[in-house]
């Protein structure tokens, strides 16, 4: 039986484009290719894991790229750029709440981008409750951010299914007892889903 949908929010529920979102703002190939290879390639993710003020972020970032302070500032002052919403988040979200899952949010993401992001992503109203891991202070795949989850929303583990973009956090929420979809796209990952839904329905007495 599978009563908890939990998803992740980056390239499975919302688009992540760094490289777009700076094409956006101007920035010339040069400057994204610094940026990609010198944020974006692993400094970014690295400040999911624990709460960074705004001043503290932006001089991270500007160590990063020298010479390029003003480029930063620029980012992270529309740092809604990088993400939008998936056409079908919404409604997927919705329709599976009212089949009687509970739906649950469990998403590696930095303070700054978290607090500006999540103001465009309306669907984040009508899930029952998220765990964002600069707020947890661990990041997928430690199993602790998923023993958390589970704990803190009262969950059975073998009644949960996570759906994630990335393998090695998949991998990580089964090594925890958790059913597990590796998303690639919309279409597979709904199929997959409703498969495992039907196999494991929710049973009332």
């Amino acid at each position: 039986m599978i009563r908890t949908v939990i998803f992740d929010l980056g390239k499975v529920l919302v688009e992540f484009d760094p490289v777009n979102g700076m094409k956006k703002l101007g920035f010339s190939k040069e400057i994204r290719e610094q940026f990609q290879r010198n944020i974006f390639s692993g400094l970014w993710e690295a400040c999911d894991e624990k709460p960074i003020g705004n001043l503290e972020i932006r001089e991270l970032f500007k160590k990063a790229v020298p010479g390029l302070e003003q480029e930063v500032d620029l980012l992270w002052d529309q740092i809604t750029v990088v993400t939008k919403v998936y056409e079908y988040s919404h409604s997927w979200i919705l329709d599976l709440k009212q089949r009687g899952y509970q739906v649950l949010i469990l998403s590696n993401y930095g303070q700054q981008s978290f607090e500006a992001n999540s103001k465009i992503y309306p669907f984040l109203a009508d899930v029952d409750g998220m765990v964002i891991s600069y707020q947890v202070e661990m990041m997928k795949p430690n199993p602790k951010i998923y023993q958390y989850l589970a704990n803190q929303y009262q969950i059975q583990p073998k009644e949960a299914v996570f759906l994630d973009d990335r393998k090695e956090n998949v991998d990580g929420a089964i090594s925890c007892g958790f059913s597990g979809i590796v998303f690639q796209n919309y279409t597979q990952a709904r199929e997959e889903l409703e498969h495992l839904l039907a196999a494991n329905p929710i049973i009332t007495l």
